[in-house]
């Protein structure tokens, strides 16, 4: 069992013991932003779709995982889950809520990000697939969509730094992230300073992801330009 140290700023003991939970802050930024780029493809599809009760069930989607709070959808993940079997705690643990929880947000945030993202694209790129014989899934396919996901790295890149510093809130349901460890340093004494390096920590990780995130956008751009 690791042993909290003494919660001083400078104490590399304290640095190290809040490191601990930068893992499972990475596990969950990562693993949620996936699940919700991949889900908000179908989703914003379906919100752009011909059928209206597709449409209206999409939008509904995104504006109720967008209209209430992520924290309140962690609570009903975890702790709802064995309201109705107590057998799923093994499954609905406290990283899988998070993950879960994470996820689903973030696809109704992406779906509208790819939805502002594909709207952008010029709309003579269709009129010449269509006036080159191209039918509508290999023009998505091969011209549309590849345009749309570059379009959307900028803003999606800054979806997953917020949601980076979004996982501190999975604190609230146990998971052992950045902040939990800085919370269980304080111990019983009133202190700031394991918050300030859980800050600086934090400051780190999104300096980084804003770093790779550029240089992605830029080697993308330099690709298209030849």
């Amino acid at each position: 069992m690791t042993t909290t140290p003494d919660p001083s700023f400078f104490n590399p003991a304290l640095w190290a013991y809040i490191a601990l939970g930068i893992g499972i802050t990475l596990q969950l930024t990562v693993f949620g932003f996936l699940i919700g780029a991949v889900l908000g493809l179908p989703v914003m599809l379906a919100r752009r779709a011909k059928t209206a009760p597709l449409r209206w069930l999409a939008r509904t989607y995104i504006e109720v995982f967008r209209g209430v709070p992520l924290i309140v959808w962690l609570f009903i993940i975890y702790q709802g889950s064995t309201q109705f079997d107590p057998g799923l705690q093994s499954t609905f643990t406290s990283m899988n809520s998070a993950i879960l929880g994470f996820g689903l947000v973030s696809a109704a945030y992406m779906a509208e990000i790819y939805r502002g993202c594909l709207s952008a694209v010029a709309s003579g790129q269709y009129e010449a697939g269509y006036a080159l014989g191209m039918g509508t899934r290999s023009l998505n396919r091969t011209v549309i969509w590849p345009q749309m996901l570059r379009i959307a790295i900028p803003a999606s890149a800054s979806y997953a730094i917020g949601l980076l510093k979004d996982t501190s809130i999975a604190m609230t349901i146990g998971c052992t992230e950045i902040l939990w460890h800085a919370k269980n340093a304080t111990g019983n004494i009133t202190t700031i300073q394991p918050y300030l390096v859980a800050g600086v920590m934090f400051i780190v990780l999104t300096l980084v992801a804003a770093f790779g995130s550029r240089r992605l956008d830029s080697t993308l751009r330099k690709r298209v330009a030849r």
